[in-house]
């Protein structure tokens, strides 16, 4: 079944808000998983797979203290601290040309690409790599992704941001961002028990009907109640 990228949005904003996520966190996350499914990278299953493991579990904390060159993750979800972490990058890439960060332990490194996406426009370009293997790289045009990233087999990696366009060795494997106009045209696909289980999360936020509103029904009661 086809939805638009407003209720794909909506129904995962929904969703997180029933796990416990506070405003403006449901927003972020809804946002990667939105933009996941509107680049055919199966946003809203990778959603599903792992909303147990963040259900009433949210800690987006980023200790200041604790971010030099290298964080550890502590295999806590990117939905909830990839955001800070990604503002945090932007921050500092705002006064030098180029920054690098050695991240450990993340579970889903995944989540992070549409929060670096978002950076392009910034001109803030970006590449995730461990050793000599390429597991990312964004540009102004495409965006490269290894496999192994979209199967979040990757915990640890090396992130760079910078104000100068990394190259796409491998284009023949990339993903030109034309794609997400195509699919925003088209419609929205997602894998339907996820999406189910997506919208059972999201009634979690629905109001429990009362005796009061009952009675009043669609259209009832006084105008001047």
């Amino acid at each position: 079944m086809s939805y638009s990228y407003y209720e794909v949005y909506t129904n995962a904003q929904r969703a997180f808000s029933g796990l416990g996520f506070p405003y403006g966190a449901d927003e972020d996350a809804a946002y990667i998983i939105s933009w996941l499914e509107a680049f055919n990278l199966e946003g809203i299953q990778l959603f599903s797979n792992v909303q147990k493991k963040i259900d009433s579990n949210f800690n987006g904390t980023l200790e200041n203290s604790k971010l030099t060159n290298k964080i550890n993750l502590e295999k806590r979800s990117s939905l909830m601290i990839g955001p800070g972490l990604i503002d945090l990058l932007n921050f500092q890439i705002s006064k030098k040309n180029e920054t690098n960060i050695e991240i450990q332990n993340c579970s889903d490194p995944l989540f992070l690409i549409p929060l670096l996406y978002r950076s392009i426009k910034k001109n803030i370009f970006s590449k995730m790599i461990n050793q000599n293997k390429v597991y990312a790289v964004l540009g102004i045009n495409e965006i490269y992704i290894n496999h192994d990233l979209k199967n979040n087999n990757c915990p640890n990696f090396s992130l760079s941001l910078s104000k100068k366009e990394y190259q796409i060795s491998d284009k023949g494997k990339s993903i030109n961002y034309n794609i997400l106009n195509k699919n925003l045209y088209n419609g929205l696909n997602p894998n339907q028990s996820g999406w189910d289980e997506i919208s059972d999360l999201a009634f979690r936020t629905y109001v429990p009907e009362s005796e009061e509103s009952r009675q009043k029904g669609a259209g009832g009661g006084d105008a001047n109640d």
